[in-house]
């Protein structure tokens, strides 16, 4: 966590790009759940991030709609030294998300689709949206996603950014203010793939974005009943 708070405490340097972490870091509002590696299973114990995930979510749904309340959730998996390339964290990464799916007991959210090429498409766990932020130590030039030595999935009900940066005039205004906090933080500008999910721009190309801007987006394996 000391990594992480250095990111939002830069004694030099532009601040870190999303004025909604900085202020939740500010705030202490920032919640961690480290996802532990089961040696005898050569994978992660991915019933941790279920538990922890359905716990936040609980949590989370009396959420009173201010942006100083809102507690982003950062999932943090124990770093491995034979799991460190960005093969090795796209990997993690899906598996993480088909558990999920796999073991939900809710039925997918109301009118989203599961077919993440279409618009408007959301990841969905216990009955809600939500967005993934996913940060690796392999992005040396994407900065603002690389928040320390771990695999960090970065949670939020995707509810909250309707709310403080959907498609009205100031949540367009907050997310060009961010992009322009991007180019001036990481060592190329912001990615093509950012885009605005109420205008139908893909969700999932946002999730894992490339080290640069000429690389395709991951393609998605996940299976949906």
């Amino acid at each position: 966590m000391q990594q992480i708070s250095s990111r939002f405490e830069p004694k030099d340097g532009p601040e870190f790009p999303c004025v909604f972490a900085q202020n939740a870091h500010q705030r202490g509002n920032i919640l961690c759940l480290p996802i532990p590696f089961r040696g005898d299973s050569g994978t992660y114990r991915f019933e941790v991030l279920y538990d922890g995930l359905k716990a936040y979510l609980k949590a989370e749904s009396q959420w009173d709609g201010s942006v100083n309340t809102a507690r982003p959730l950062l999932v943090l998996f124990q770093p491995m030294e034979h799991l460190s390339t960005t093969e090795d964290y796209e990997r993690i990464f899906v598996e993480a998300l088909q558990y999920l799916i796999d073991n939900d007991g809710v039925p997918w959210v109301n009118g989203t689709p599961t077919k993440p090429e279409q618009e408007y498409w959301s990841m969905c766990f216990d009955g809600q949206q939500l967005f993934i932020n996913v940060s690796h130590p392999n992005n040396i030039n994407r900065l603002s996603r690389n928040l320390c030595d771990a695999m960090v999935l970065v949670i939020n009900p995707r509810e909250r950014f309707d709310v403080v940066a959907g498609a009205h005039k100031r949540g367009y205004a907050v997310r060009e203010k961010i992009r322009k906090n991007i180019d001036l933080y990481d060592r190329i500008s912001h990615s093509p793939l950012l885009g605005h999910y109420q205008a139908g721009d893909l969700e999932w190309p946002q999730y894992m974005l490339p080290d640069n801007n000429d690389a395709p987006p991951m393609r998605c394996p996940l299976k949906f009943r």
